[in-house]
């Protein structure tokens, strides 16, 4: 199936990608000319056909003319049967790369399993029990029945047990899930053993809809470019007023949802808002240029305490193109962006400054903070693309004062002095603190900042005994309800922080402890009424 690339071909594909971004009449004839080349050409070696089918990608997001994309969609439909023709020796290559019916090899949580386990769309196996620190045998003697526990006092390895307990070798996943599931009012201590089994699986794909070619939301009309978006007016963007959320069926719903955990399939990786999605969180927003954004929250069992971890993944014309999250906490939130890569070399700036708009006017948020790993700690790439002038052009600043001293002056230098670039040694001491975009008034609190009166809280007070606080601070907060209300379960967990919250409030006014009453209930079914709570209270 792969063949050895003529000269000319490869220089195609490098000629493509090189027009991929660019809307003049002559790259639109390019890319037409590149593409209708090699369609008549056999398949490309591993790399070229990576780059290749993302060049196709990359314009299909990012089209100029309805010619355009007929003739993208067209190449993609035979590459795509080319490679369900593929013999398995041929496509070990391809492992990971979410083409159409490629596997995919790693590890995926319990829950994520579980969402796969049943699908028409893929198979999934065991493929290996890599470095395990915990033993299968030793997993069981929580989840067996007890007329069969005896099995766990044998030391059978993995595959001799579950030989002994005749399971099939086609189950024997489903298997440990199931087992794992009598645990999941346990989510924590099940992820811990889980994750200490270390199983990585096998992901085959049946259908070539289950690839990053065909996973696409569907937003209707198409937006043809005439440019890239580079320079923009990112604080009008900022503050110019969201759409409404699109209006979505139960169906619809659904089906978005799938597009977002399968797109982080197809890249071997998860989030925790994707994979404990409570998908009556979700919103989708289409807004200018092709983008549509969708956010995110957690089922009750996952959700963080005191703050809201919030899931995005943003769509170019129907394309997943750019997936992260926020750590919302009232007027403050934490944020981290990753663009795919065939998506990269776009309108990167404009992508992430409508990502922080929706955050920022879902959730009126006018803080954001980002870490060091998205602009080079222990990230080589972050560091050799410059990702820290990237932020630093959309008004992102080093916290710490002497590294904002040192921002302002190569600043200066790159203005004034041609040809100059911040050399690796200063962008890695760039890395030494974390860089922010305030949009507001003074620095709003941070979620540390509780935890640390929490924790000062439990040792001055009760010398370090957790339990008594806990079980202490929830009564005192209840004494102070003027009304007796009737907790689920979920809801007695958010208790527990709004407890401590409320001890660490100097002189509580009965108008914010009527608000944190209102956020016991209102966390564990509504991220969005929760958020404007906290707005109350901080």
């Amino acid at each position: 199936m792969f063949v050895e690339m003529k000269q000319s071909e490869a220089k195609a594909i490098q000629m493509l990608r090189d027009v991929s971004s660019k809307f003049d009449d002559e790259s639109t004839n390019a890319k037409k000319k590149w593409i209708k080349q090699l369609s008549t050409a056999k398949l490309p070696g591993i790399k070229l056909l990576v780059e290749y089918v993302d060049a196709l990608h990359f314009i299909l997001a990012h089209p100029e003319n309805e010619v355009t994309v007929r003739l993208v969609e067209k190449e993609l439909s035979r590459v795509s049967s080319e490679l369900r023709k593929m013999k398995s020796a041929q496509s070990a290559g391809l492992v990971n790369t979410g083409l159409p019916w490629m596997k995919i090899h790693t590890r995926f949580s319990h829950d994520c399993i579980t969402w796969m386990l049943p699908r028409k769309d893929i198979r999934v196996r065991i493929e290996s029990y890599t470095e395990p620190t915990i033993q299968l045998i030793e997993a069981l003697k929580l989840t067996l029945p007890a007329v069969e526990r005896e099995y766990t006092t044998t030391g059978m390895d993995n595959d001799e047990l579950m030989n002994e307990m005749l399971v099939d070798e086609s189950q024997r996943l489903k298997f440990i899930a199931d087992q794992l599931s009598e645990l999941n009012h346990q989510p924590l201590v099940k992820d811990f053993i889980f994750d200490g089994l270390d199983i990585h699986v096998e992901v085959k794909p049946t259908t070539k809809q289950f690839s990053k070619i065909y996973n696409r939301i569907n937003r209707g009309e198409t937006y043809y470019h005439q440019d890239l978006l580079k320079k923009f007016d990112h604080v009008a963007l900022l503050n110019t007023a969201l759409p409404a959320p699109h209006s979505m069926s139960a169906a619809e719903r659904n089906a978005c949802a799938d597009v977002l955990k399968i797109t982080m399939t197809l890249n071997a990786r998860e989030t925790d808002p994707t994979t404990f999605m409570d998908e009556s969180s979700l919103r989708l927003y289409h807004l200018e240029r092709g983008i549509s954004v969708a956010i995110f929250g957690m089922t009750p069992a996952r959700q963080l305490p005191v703050e809201s971890y919030v899931g995005f993944t943003l769509f170019k014309n129907g394309l997943p193109a750019s997936y992260g999250g926020g750590w919302v906490f009232g007027r403050r939130s934490l944020f981290g962006i990753n663009i795919l890569e065939a998506f990269r070399g776009g309108e990167s700036g404009y992508v992430m400054c409508q990502i922080l708009r929706v955050y920022r006017q879902a959730f009126n948020v006018d803080y954001f903070e980002v870490e060091p790993y998205q602009y080079g700690a222990d990230n080589p790439d972050g560091i050799k693309s410059g990702a820290f002038w990237f932020y630093y052009r959309y008004g992102f600043r080093p916290l710490d004062k002497t590294l904002l001293k040192l921002s302002q002056v190569e600043s200066k230098r790159i203005q004034t002095t041609k040809g100059y670039r911040t050399s690796e040694k200063v962008l890695l001491r760039f890395t030494h603190g974390n860089i922010a975009l305030n949009l507001g008034a003074g620095l709003p609190p941070t979620v540390s900042e509780c935890v640390l009166k929490f924790t000062s809280l439990i040792q001055k007070k009760y010398h370090s005994d957790r339990k008594r606080a806990t079980e202490e601070l929830t009564k005192l907060f209840l004494e102070k309800v003027s009304e007796r209300s009737v907790f689920n379960h979920d809801e007695k967990r958010v208790m527990t922080e709004v407890a401590f919250q409320a001890a660490i409030i100097k002189n509580i006014s009965s108008r914010q402890v009527n608000v944190l009453l209102q956020m016991v209930f209102e966390k564990p079914r509504d991220l969005y009424g929760y958020q404007k709570l906290l707005l109350l209270l901080y």
